[in-house]
């Protein structure tokens, strides 16, 4: 029985009992009515997003005071294999099922059943390969914790249920799920690290986060395997997923070497300064590319047939997401020699340095967090695939060049590979829909040159003023003047920015704003 999918009349209900709202349909008003249903979808996103990283972030706090910096290098060290692991055994489902135009009832039982199966044989390599880990990194513990750390994955029952949910764009429940997951998780995380058990207390909260994401999606969405794996179905999903995998593991090889050569190279306690610096650095840069990236790619999948509308969404999202990351990242490297302190205490000083380079690196993968988007939604995914095993190879390249000089070393490196390989890996993305990159990079001048001011009034305030950089008040004092300065030159510099902002809003906040913002 074939599932209808999010291009059927509004109000329908498919088989999963989730009502499907109308996209892409010719004409004007449809356009009208795609807009709101991805701006309602983006806000509902970014609400499940934000709580549930706010959640971690708080709880990370906690934890920085309660464990020590090995115990995290300890949990990044096993993540890079079980986390490759989980690569081989995901496959790119959920995505196949979000970008088919057309997606069969045998097609969400297929990729149930391989999620299922996947993730017992998942969790009986990673017991296979527990104490290979442990001899590997020196420490008994890996023995144990490398097969727990993979129980979210084997225990997360919902990834059909999950497509549904994004092909019906029906965010909300999303965001019900992802912040009741958080609150268990963080507090299962919590709970272990004041019980005394150390490193173990981090593999816990992914475990129950699994757990309950099942339990919890299983109630919302009335979607249930009707079958069994299908063939016609494997072959289906396939064609889209083989590259999603093939990019998936060469990106994760390249985004986790660092780690997996810090931790062996350099030892546990390097690893954890490094890690948390790194983690640090991508709250900002997955808070806002993920919550966009869940609604854009199923957005942008039904705007295939129109290239010049899908062009104009594609530019209005990046401007928007970059006026948001850029002065985020700028402004972290420019007071974290007050903020690491503040939040971690004195034992992390030696993450400042770290956090201030990773966070200049960070800046370039505002656009390359993006392409992923404009490769999936257009069904190229093996072109993603090789665009991605070079951009590995040169992070790979870095890394080893860096490691001379320790992890700052590491951190320099990629700062300097990132820079530079992005406009080409940009360029390659923005062809698939015929967009030139230039005029991407063109549109977000305005917004980089205003984190740049901000970013250097905000780190020479305490040289000015001769303060201590580490001041609680004085740090308030530069956030603050940072902030104003960032406002304050797109309000003479970059309205369109702030007029795309606004656009984005939700109708009721937009008629509180000033009618000139509303006009921008």
């Amino acid at each position: 029985m074939t599932v209808p999918d999010h291009r059927g009349a509004a109000g329908e209900l498919d088989d999963a009992g989730v009502s499907t709202p109308p996209i892409a349909e010719a004409g004007r008003e449809s356009v009208a009515v795609s807009r709101k249903t991805v701006v309602a979808s983006a806000g509902w996103s970014a609400m499940g997003r934000t709580g549930a990283q706010a959640l971690q972030f708080l709880a990370g706090l906690a934890l920085a005071r309660i464990l020590a910096p090995a115990d995290f290098g300890l949990l990044a060290s096993v993540y890079v294999i079980t986390g490759f692991t989980v690569l081989l055994f995901d496959m790119g489902l959920s995505a196949a099922l979000v970008h088919q135009r057309e997606v069969r009832q045998a097609d969400y039982d297929t990729a149930f059943w391989l999620n299922a199966l996947g993730g017992l044989v998942f969790i009986g390599v990673l017991a296979a390969l527990g104490p290979f880990v442990a001899d590997f990194y020196g420490d008994d513990r890996l023995t144990w914790i490398t097969p727990l750390a993979g129980l979210g994955f084997a225990l997360a029952l919902n990834v059909s249920h999950a497509a549904l949910l994004q092909r019906s764009m029906q965010f909300k429940k999303v965001a019900a799920i992802e912040l009741s997951c958080a609150v268990l998780a963080n507090a299962a995380t919590l709970i272990g690290a004041l019980s005394g058990m150390g490193a173990f207390a981090l593999v816990l909260g992914p475990a129950v986060q699994g757990l309950a994401g099942t339990i919890i999606t299983w109630t919302l969405v009335r979607w249930r395997p009707r079958g069994f794996i299908s063939r016609p179905s494997v072959r289906r999903l396939w064609s889209f997923s083989g590259g999603m995998l093939g990019f998936s593991v060469v990106n994760y090889a390249g985004r986790n070497s660092d780690n997996l050569l810090i931790g062996r190279l350099l030892g546990a306690t390097a690893l954890g300064y490094y890690n948390r610096a790194y983690t640090l650095m991508l709250l900002p840069l997955q808070q806002i590319s993920q919550v966009l990236g869940r609604v854009m790619f199923p957005a942008l999948a039904a705007m295939q047939g129109d290239r010049e509308r899908l062009q104009g969404a594609y530019r209005r999202v990046i401007l928007v997401m970059t006026a948001v990351i850029m002065p985020v990242l700028v402004g972290m490297a420019a007071v974290a020699d007050g903020l690491v302190p503040l939040l971690w205490g004195d034992q992390w000083l030696l993450a400042i340095p770290l956090l201030q380079v990773l966070c200049l690196a960070g800046l370039p993968q505002c656009l390359s967090n993006s392409e992923g988007w404009l490769y999936q939604s257009q069904g190229r995914t093996q072109t993603m695939f090789r665009v991605g095993l070079v951009s590995t190879l040169l992070t790979v390249i870095a890394i080893v060049i860096g490691l001379r000089w320790g992890a700052l070393g590491v951190a320099v490196a990629l700062l300097a590979k990132f820079w530079l390989w992005q406009p080409v890996g940009f360029h390659i993305a923005c062809s698939t829909i015929g967009l030139k990159a230039r005029r991407v990079f063109l549109d977000i001048v305005p917004p980089l040159a205003a984190s740049a001011v901000m970013g250097g009034v905000a780190w020479a305030i305490p040289w000015a003023l001769d303060v201590p950089r580490q001041d609680v008040f004085w740090l308030l004092v530069r956030v603050a003047v940072g902030a104003g300065l960032y406002v304050g030159c797109l309000a003479l510099f970059g309205r369109r920015v702030l007029g795309e902002i606004v656009s984005l809003m939700p109708s009721r906040l937009l008629r509180r704003l000033p009618a000139r913002f509303r006009r921008s």
